[in-house]
């Protein structure tokens, strides 16, 4: 029988008691959770002796604690005992990623698209690799089995690295936002093509959904059920996004502005549907982001313009990933893989490595309109 899951918190997350109950903290996430009068004084203690360190995984009220903040991106995995479950393993293969030297030139080899110039659209990706693929396996590595790792295990190891990443580079999505509020009060026609072009990378997105997920439902026959049921739920969600931009501009579709980052970002997930489940699980989890606020930031810029009505396709998307709690899909994915090779675990991390630089580049794109 497979053990459970145990959990540890990120070096990053801190948990505190409050007045009313307990603060989970990260440099990604706050969550203030209220705990029952009766039940401080027994949730203090377990918060003390998370503080203290020691074995974690094996203190059942600790592990009853941590389980309940399961579904946020603030706890690693511990590699599970696999026993007999860990005579079926996943393997995956992907030579011109391991190959390349770096994320720029794995993008080389990828990019299919004639008008983009790797070199002239990302001269700030670095030439080597920087992820350190050991220690990684060595997070998620099942003890007593011979080079074999929890995808769970692995899939939270890379999760806090491509967190800690996106939060550094964090400021230049806040610098967009904030420069395109600011064109809102002195050039709002200026300030609704912007917003536009924002809402057109989402579009892209959407709109290449089935592109993506298609390719890994026959491909990922593992998780093929999984991906079925997430292709089902985001399928047409690009006329919401649509119906919104509609409300912004007339241009037609055909000449909307699509930056090198979303097009190469969505053909490095395809390349993870061809290829590997573990890492196609990563890119959906950075596709899907970290956690959600109560309404969509782009809706809410929209809401104080003097075309409020645009707001309501692009927040009727971000609620529905909100109440299907899309964030948390990617962990289904996971859950159901076997035991997976270190070579598995390496394209994973090089996939997501090259996956949030797109990711937190679309800003930087993006900014180079105002």
């Amino acid at each position: 029988m497979l053990e459970e899951i145990k959990y540890v918190p990120y070096k990053q997350t801190a948990f505190a008691a409050t007045d009313t109950g307990i603060n989970v903290s990260s440099p990604w996430l706050s969550l203030d959770v209220d705990v029952d009068d009766e039940q401080r004084a027994s949730v203090r203690r377990v918060l003390d002796r998370i503080a203290a360190g020691g074995e974690l995984a094996s203190d059942l009220d600790i592990q009853n604690f941590l389980t309940f903040f399961a579904d946020y991106p603030v706890l690693h995995a511990m590699p599970r005992a696999w026993g007999a479950n860990a005579a079926v393993t996943y393997s995956s293969d992907a030579p011109d990623l391991l190959d390349s030297a770096g994320p720029r030139q794995f993008l080389e080899l990828l990019n299919p698209f004639a008008d983009i110039d790797i070199e002239e659209s990302f001269p700030y990706f670095p030439e080597k690799w920087e992820w350190d693929i050991d220690a990684i396996a060595a997070e998620s590595r099942i003890e007593g089995a011979d080079e074999l790792y929890d995808p769970v295990s692995a899939y939270t190891a890379i999760r806090v690295r491509r967190l800690q990443f996106q939060i550094e580079q964090s400021k230049f999505a806040h610098e967009l936002l904030e420069r395109i509020e600011a064109l809102r009060d002195h050039d709002e026609p200026r300030f609704f093509q912007l917003l536009a072009i924002v809402l057109s990378q989402q579009f892209y997105v959407t709109r290449e959904c089935c592109s993506c997920l298609n390719p890994a439902i026959e491909n990922l026959s593992l998780i093929s059920d999984q991906i079925r049921a997430y292709r089902d739920e985001e399928v047409h969600h690009d006329r919401l996004i649509l119906a919104s931009i509609r409300e912004l501009t007339d241009q037609p579709e055909s000449e909307f502005t699509f930056t090198a980052d979303t097009k190469l970002g969505i053909e490095v997930i395809k390349y993870a549907a061809r290829t590997c489940a573990l890492g196609f699980s990563a890119l959906v989890s950075i596709m899907e982001g970290t956690v959600y606020p109560a309404s969509d930031p782009v809706g809410d810029i929209l809401v104080r313009s003097s075309k409020p009505s645009a707001h309501i396709g692009v927040e009727a998307h971000f609620q529905i990933n909100r109440r299907g709690n899309h964030t948390a899909i990617p962990e289904t994915f996971v859950k159901a893989l076997p035991p997976v090779t270190k070579r598995t675990v390496a394209i994973a991390a090089r996939l997501a490595e090259v996956a949030i630089r797109l990711d937190s580049g679309l800003s930087q794109a993006v900014l180079k309109y105002l």
